[in-house]
């Protein structure tokens, strides 16, 4: 059997992964929206200039993939933080 402070918690834990999960898709859909965007068409064409776009294209997708990693575990320590058993 289960008490009113024990269903409310385990409500909160369901809207917090809820958010988690929307926060990731955002995060999915913001980046793609960035790339294509932004980094695609960046850049002179290929090969001119003093840095070929290719490689300004990679350094910048490789910069977004980095930041979409270090936000996911900061959700995911918030999520860890916010459900964690007092001891």
């Amino acid at each position: 059997m289960t008490t009113d402070a024990e269903g409310t918690k385990g409500d909160g834990s369901l809207l917090a992964m809820l958010l988690v999960i929307t926060a990731s898709w955002l995060l999915i859909l913001g980046e793609t929206y960035v790339f294509f965007v932004v980094v695609r068409p960046l850049g002179p064409p290929l090969h001119e200039g003093a840095v070929p776009s290719t490689v300004l294209k990679i350094g910048l997708t490789a910069g977004l993939g980095a930041l979409w990693v270090v936000a996911m575990f900061v959700i995911w320590w918030l999520y860890l933080r916010a459900h964690q058993i007092p001891t």
